[in-house]
């Protein structure tokens, strides 16, 4: 259960698919007046749910009936939708897929094709009555990666609704990456239907390795951007505090600035492309099948390996000849500004070789525009 947004669809496929249940999805039991009103962007009312929480009481005894376990998609905003649920099946159990606001807007907007308008995620929400401390509930993280909230409540289930301690202790203490808060799960496999740096900016695409070697990686570009940003900032300032206040100046602060500059952007490119954070279009890829998918992003690494290769060898090449020359007003050699780009065309190209490697080795994730989203 959970607001439009939070991933019941694809989170109750796959833990239907983990336990052998059978999936009910409450989308496919709305009356077409439901559908309509929903299309227009008008909420429904508690009346207008009635029909279809009775369909869904109807469906979830049928499953009972056939002695089979099921798992159910559905909002279940408010306790007395729950309770009529409960009323039908009262040993039921419900798994809350908690999201933030900004997460569910975001969601539904990438959704292509669905019933339910972004403009209903505020009444998801004025709707929403918790169900944190009712029996028979559990709350879970929605944010987090698909494995991690499919496992939470898999194990829930199987401990008879009750998650153990040490099974809660071992997802709280899971490795993180410094350049996602749950980077250690998410470079390692596939990662469901997005990927979000601290419920912040979501990423165009997972981390492509992690554990201490990413993390060694991290904090040496961290602390390099960082150190470049702040020699900038020196030096731009005195230079300023300099013209205007004393008449003076620094000669070599512009050039020097611009070297920094230089080197901040590469060192962030090689960073930002490790930590899935470089932008991507991906609306036409998007709608095709996995095996196109695939395809599509093998030829887009292989195109960027080529292109950064490319670029390292001009960088070495300028390298060469930039030892002979000296900066005009500082004096170094004109060589250390090409340093970067050599470096981190290189760090491209092997970051993209093993992106290709991934993109046949991982599950890929859910694409944006098919984030799940329900209109109940």
């Amino acid at each position: 259960m959970g607001v439009s947004g939070s991933g019941k669809t694809e989170t109750s496929h796959a833990v239907a698919d983990a336990l052998g249940y059978r999936h009910i999805e409450a989308d496919h039991f709305h009356p077409e007046a439901n559908v309509a009103r929903m299309r227009a962007g008008t909420p429904l009312s508690d009346a207008d749910r009635v029909e279809w929480l009775q369909k869904l009481a109807v469906e979830m005894q049928r499953a009972v009936a056939d002695d089979v376990g099921f798992v159910l998609a559905c909002s279940a905003l408010k306790r007395s939708y729950r309770n009529i649920l409960r009323d039908a099946v009262p040993d039921l159990r419900f798994a809350h897929l908690s999201i933030d606001y900004e997460t569910a807007v975001q969601r539904v907007g990438g959704r292509v094709g669905h019933f339910m308008p972004i403009s209903l995620v505020d009444s998801q929400f004025a709707t929403l009555e918790s169900p944190e401390g009712e029996p028979g509930v559990l709350v879970v993280d929605a944010s987090q990666p698909r494995e991690t909230v499919v496992g939470e409540i898999t194990e829930w289930i199987r401990f008879g609704g009750d998650l153990a301690i040490n099974a809660r202790e071992d997802l709280s203490s899971a490795p993180r990456d410094s350049a996602n808060k749950r980077g250690g799960e998410r470079g390692s496999q596939s990662a469901g239907p997005s990927f979000t740096e601290a419920k912040g900016a979501e990423l165009t695409q997972p981390p492509i390795y992690s554990g201490k070697l990413a993390q060694a990686f991290d904090r040496i570009t961290d602390w390099l951007m960082a150190v470049l940003l702040a020699f900038m900032v020196v030096v731009v300032f005195s230079s300023v505090v300099l013209r205007y206040a004393f008449g003076t100046g620094w000669t070599g602060a512009e050039e020097l600035s611009r070297l920094a500059f230089v080197w901040l952007v590469f060192v962030g490119v090689a960073s930002s492309m490790r930590r899935g954070e470089l932008m991507a279009f991906s609306m036409i890829r998007d709608r095709f099948p996995e095996l196109f998918r695939r395809v599509v992003d093998s030829i887009s690494w292989i195109m960027v390996a080529a292109a950064s290769g490319l670029a390292a060898l001009g960088g070495w090449n300028q390298m060469q000849f930039g030892w002979t020359i000296s900066s005009p007003v500082v004096g170094y050699p004109l060589a250390v500004a090409m340093v970067p780009v050599a470096a981190s065309m290189v760090a491209l190209a092997v970051l993209a070789l093993v992106q290709l490697v991934n993109v046949w080795r991982r599950q890929p994730p859910a694409p944006i525009a098919e984030a799940n989203v329900t209109a109940d």
